[in-house]
């Protein structure tokens, strides 16, 4: 399969802290079948359906890292991308490393940051499948500052941006009258939002119906 152009998602993984539970949760929800590779810098496992790449599984690093999914957007020079990145305002948390033949990789954030990958294909061109059923089917930025990160985004991967309806997975906004009232003076600080309001990227998956995905999620977790 042809590498991805400029700037396409072309990979998502998950870290994770317990692989097994991973693999059962996504083998019964999705009907994904796994395979482990091994590299110089550890063991992943793909995530297959049909046989086809459709996600990766890693393993934390760290126990106290976050659990989850990362988007991966495809570039002809990775290191040329990481140059973009930091000229447009952007943050480069991993720099390009290759992970032995299959690709290279690095990490960035945009302005607002959110984190996103950077794949450049080696042996390894990313997704062998998209747009079907337990496959990759959309993904998309949540941002605070969405004036800065499309200008990060157009800057960095030639993205054009196009007005477009409230998604419906977006939540509406509070009405002014629901804002919570500003903390006393010598109060504790609040709590962080939400992981859903922070600035992310989120990887959404095809589904054979509205209500399989969901009657499996309850049953696997």
């Amino acid at each position: 399969m042809a590498a991805f152009a400029e700037g396409v998602p072309c990979w998502a993984d998950v870290l994770l802290s317990d692989l097994a539970a991973g693999r059962r949760f996504y083998g019964e929800l999705f009907g994904w079948t796994f395979q482990e590779i091994a590299t110089h810098y550890g063991t992943f496992t793909r995530a297959l359906l049909g046989g086809k790449d459709v996600a990766g599984l890693v393993p934390k690093p760290d126990g106290r890292m976050p659990t989850v999914w990362n988007i991966y957007f495809a570039a002809q020079d990775a290191a040329a991308t990481a140059v973009r990145v930091r000229e447009a305002g952007g943050r480069v948390i991993t720099p390009p490393v290759w992970i032995d033949e299959f690709c290279v990789m690095a990490t960035a954030a945009d302005p607002g940051g959110a984190v996103f990958g950077i794949w450049q294909a080696g042996s390894h061109p990313g997704f062998a499948r998209r747009g079907t059923p337990g496959s990759y089917g959309w993904t998309e930025v949540h941002t605070r500052q969405p004036r800065a990160v499309d200008a990060f985004y157009r800057a960095v991967f030639g993205y054009e941006m196009t007005p477009s309806a409230r998604p419906p997975s977006a939540a509406p906004p509070a009405p002014p009258s629901t804002a919570p009232p500003a903390p006393p003076p010598g109060a504790p600080p609040r709590r962080p939002p939400p992981r859903a309001h922070r600035p992310t990227w989120s990887c959404g998956r095809g589904a054979g119906s509205p209500r399989t995905p969901v009657t499996r999620s309850a049953d696997a977790s």
